[in-house]
């Protein structure tokens, strides 16, 4: 997955000031920030930017903001404001400062009291959202704040879901944190505010034994444990009316936890106060309670001492046929315990097959899973090797069996990621190329002139300019001045009379070549009078250097007078000879 931008020390849409980074989770990042407009600190969450291009996730997000301002309780984040700023979307809400739940497990287990206080407000926060209707779906530890002054704040609605729904969300997927998941959620069947209170029971065990009650290594292997295994016991030090608290919570089957985290909130209440709640109070949902009073240091005792039952009456019985009747009921009991856990197991379906998503694109794969009666969820990174919508993992893996419904995580490419180009300006051309091939880029390079302040054979140009993005395996065009060479502009010929010839020069220096011959005997035998040449400059006529040819071949006279605009003129001497003249300009 690539990483999100560092927003930190700009202020979406010219209001919201982001000072620093206080948290990161799938969706986005969330800053500590400042409104300017009205002066108070706030948390602005802002979306991840490849998040921002899939339409669903932006409805996932939307859907956050909307449900938390649903809900006015001062044990819920409340949230402030939502915009869509050139940056991406991002709401904004409290700050809570403080704590998470999960920051706060570093330092251990809780004490018995301690736990059932914060799990008391947990439920009592939780309790508003259910009486809107409003199922969070993934209470955790990382999303439940304590404040300083030990209040406790639910924030990240992010797959809450209205009352009555089933498990999955917009995407079509179960979502939720599978440590924390009730049973019924892994399965992709309807939630329930019981489905709360279930995660709810998680987190309160997690206090007091330090550790939650189910680990796995695998998504599936932890909605199994849920599904079929009983909690391992609290530590001997919880007391008996807390432990059987959570043990309802942790129910298996909705129906006989707390019907909502109201009734579970008036149970903790109850308890912490020392006694015991009326029958059938705790299960009306949303059941207020008085304030409870905490209980005195070091005291364990929950519970009010209950008379021993009396012994019945002995009486006699067969002991041999007592034998065989217990055998046959447990061989019963088992039996029926087997298709009960095999008809949890599966859901009373044959089990899935997990094909082979890998190389499909996402539609593709999502296809063949319906295909294989399972749901898909896909995130999205990039692959160097493979193309844009490309699913390059999946979890499980190909061949395994699973529960019909069940979920496989996709992971799809976003092709290669891009590369930020360097500025190569004042580089040779070839090391240029070279760094742009490292890279993972291509180099095209074109020759330009040599104009005053350009070095011969260096870049003094590229496209995209340098410090800008550019996709992998793309071109970039770098302008290299050409090192100088001498290059023909005019040539001709003659062998007596007057002739020229005029061209244009764009280098700072330029030179005649040329090869003469007397045609005949010299006038005089010692000296010979040939033909002169003049370099004159156009317009103006103004001659600039002049000198006699010489007899014989590949003979050179250079001249430094610049670009422009000249003409030579060839004047006969006294004696017949033949030339052949060149002009070449450096450049």
């Amino acid at each position: 997955m690539p990483v999100a931008p560092d927003l930190c020390g700009i202020a979406l849409d010219g209001r919201y000031e982001l000072h620093a980074m206080i948290g990161e989770g799938a969706f986005g990042r969330v800053y500590r920030g400042r409104d300017r407009r009205l002066a108070r600190t706030v948390a602005v969450k802002v979306i991840k930017p490849w998040w921002g291009e899939d339409p669903e996730w932006v409805e996932v997000f939307e859907r956050e903001a909307q449900l938390l301002a649903r809900v006015s309780d001062p044990g819920i984040v409340q949230i402030y404001d939502v915009g869509h700023a050139e940056e991406g979307l991002y709401y904004v809400s409290e700050l809570v400062e403080g704590e998470s739940l999960a920051g706060r497990f570093a330092r251990g287990p809780f004490e018995p009291w301690e736990a059932a206080a914060l799990a008391e407000q947990l439920c009592r926060a939780l309790a508003q959202a259910h009486a809107q209707r409003i199922i969070h779906r993934d209470v955790k530890p990382a999303n439940i704040l304590i404040s300083r002054r030990g209040r406790v704040k639910v924030g990240d609605f992010g797959v809450a879901r209205l009352g009555g729904g089933t498990s999955d969300g917009a995407l079509g997927t179960v979502v939720g944190t599978p440590r924390y998941m009730a049973p019924e959620q892994g399965r992709g069947r309807a939630t329930s505010p019981a489905t709360d209170v279930y995660s709810v029971g998680v987190v309160l065990y997690e206090m007091l034994a330090g550790s939650p009650p189910f680990d796995g290594a695998t998504a599936v292997e932890l909605a199994l444990r849920h599904l079929q295994d009983a909690p391992p016991p609290l530590p001997a030090s919880t007391p008996r009316p807390l432990a059987k608290i959570v043990a309802r919570a942790l129910a298996t089957a909705p129906g006989d936890r707390y019907a909502d985290a109201g009734a579970m909130a008036g149970a903790l209440a109850a308890v912490r106060a020392g006694t015991r709640p009326a029958p059938g109070a705790a299960d009306r949902p949303s059941a207020r309670r008085p304030p409870a009073r905490p209980l005195a240091s070091g005291s364990s005792r929950l519970e009010s001492t209950r008379p021993a039952p009396r012994r019945s009456p002995r009486r006699s019985w067969n002991p041999a046929g007592r034998r065989r009747t217990a055998a046959l009921f447990v061989l019963v009991l088992a039996l029926i315990g087997a298709m009960l856990a095999a008809a949890l197991l599966v859901g009373g379906a044959v089990p899935a097959r997990v094909p082979d998503l890998r190389g499909l694109s996402r539609a593709q794969a999502r296809a063949r899973a319906a295909g294989a009666r399972l749901r898909t969820l896909a995130g999205v990174r990039y692959d160097l090797r493979a193309g844009a919508g490309t699913v390059i993992a999946q979890s499980p893996p190909p061949g395994r069996r699973v529960a019909p419904n069940s979920l496989v995580r996709l992971l799809v490419s976003r092709g290669p990621a891009p590369v930020m180009v360097p500025d190569l300006r004042t580089e040779l051309g070839a090391d240029a190329e070279l760094t742009l091939n490292r890279l993972g880029l291509r180099a095209r390079l074109v020759a330009g002139p040599d104009y005053p302040g350009r070095r011969p054979g260096y870049v003094y140009g590229q496209s995209p300019a340098g410090n800008a993005s550019a996709p992998a395996g793309s071109t970039i065009t770098l302008d290299v001045a050409e090192i100088p060479r001498w290059q023909p502009v005019a040539a001709f010929s003659g062998t007596g009379g007057t002739s020229s010839v005029a061209f244009t020069i764009r280098g700072p220096r330029w030179r005649v070549l040329y090869t003469m011959q007397y045609r005949g005997t010299c006038t005089f035998i010692f000296f010979c009078s040939g033909p002169s040449l003049r370099g004159i400059a156009d317009p103006g006529g103004q001659t600039i250097d002049a000198f006699g040819l010489k007899d014989g071949t590949a003979q050179t006279h250079v001249f430094s007078s610049g670009p422009g605009s000249y003409r030579l003129q060839v004047a006969p001497g006294r004696d017949d000879a033949e030339y052949r003249i060149q002009v070449q300009d450096l450049y």
